[in-house]
Order: structure tokens, then C-alpha cells, then sequence
């Protein structure tokens, strides 16, 4: 503070920048999300707004178990995952289609698709799913990680 009051009378008040930036910081990019497991317990994780659901995932997977995630069925190598938003956040997340949903049927267990159904990749982390809460879909067996 003394620093800055002698900047300023010495001159140089434009190289100074206010306290309050205008960036965000990263507790501000923050989202928290919980998720449902297979077994009804709850998960209280947290992402990076725009990061992908899956890597959030992959990071938790000790708690989550490794039927979370496979193998992308496009051959890439990328984690996926099947899980279920709720209705609140379905039009923030259209529909699977083309490539998409025949991705998602390969990947969750036959039966298990409804509605609610999206690929974990391509739900990305916003401030609109801070404090969601999302369930993990049933998944092959032998395709998980």
C-alpha cells in the first residue's frame, strides 16, 4: 500500500493497476458438480469451467470406481462415459446424434439409454452446471478402463 501511495504521488499512477482486476480468477472458473454413482452414492467433485466431463472424471476415478469410464468406440483413445443429466439441463445439451449416438449406444448398456443419455466428452464444464447433479450411466463391462 505505501508503495502504491508513493508511486502515485511520484507520478507514475498509470503504471499501477487497480486491485480489482476485471480477469476472473480461478475460484471464479470453479464449478462443482455431484455425481451419482451406480450404488446411490454421491460424489461432490470440482472442474475448470470448460473442461470436459470425463477428464474431471478420470481424476476422481479411486472414489468412483473403474467402471466410470472406457475407451472412446471411435478408436481415438479418449476416456468416455456415459451419463444422465437432469431435465433442467437437457436443452444446454442437446441430443446425441450421428457419430454421437451410435458412440453412446456402443458404449452404455443395452436398456440403460433414455432421455437424460449423453456422452461425458461432450459435456462440458460450465457455470450453468455449477451445483448439478448428474448420474453415471451403465456401461459395458468389458469395454471400461
Amino acid at each position: 500500500m505505501a508503495l502504491r501511495q508513493l508511486a502515485a504521488r511520484a507520478g507514475f499512477r498509470s503504471w499501477l493497476r487497480p486491485f480489482s482486476s476485471t480477469a476472473p480468477s480461478v475460484f471464479d472458473k470453479l464449478v462443482q458438480i455431484t455425481i451419482v454413482d451406480g450404488q446411490g452414492r454421491r460424489h461432490v467433485l470440482r472442474g475448470v469451467q470448460g473442461q470436459p466431463l470425463t477428464t474431471v472424471l478420470e481424476g476422481h476415478m479411486d472414489t468412483l470406481g473403474e467402471q466410470t469410464l472406457c475407451l472412446s468406440p471411435d478408436g481415438r483413445g479418449v476416456p468416455e462415459a456415459h451419463v444422465k443429466l437432469p431435465t433442467e439441463l437437457l436443452a444446454a445439451f442437446p441430443a446425441p446424434a450421428g457419430d454421437d449416438a451410435r458412440y453412446l449406444q456402443e458404449v452404455a448398456q443395452r436398456g440403460s439409454l433414455d432421455a437424460h443419455s449423453r456422452l461425458g466428452s461432450k459435456v462440458v464444464l460450465s457455470k450453468e452446471l455449477d451445483g448439478a447433479v448428474i448420474a453415471l450411466g451403465e456401461l459395458y463391462p468389458w469395454k471400461s478402463l
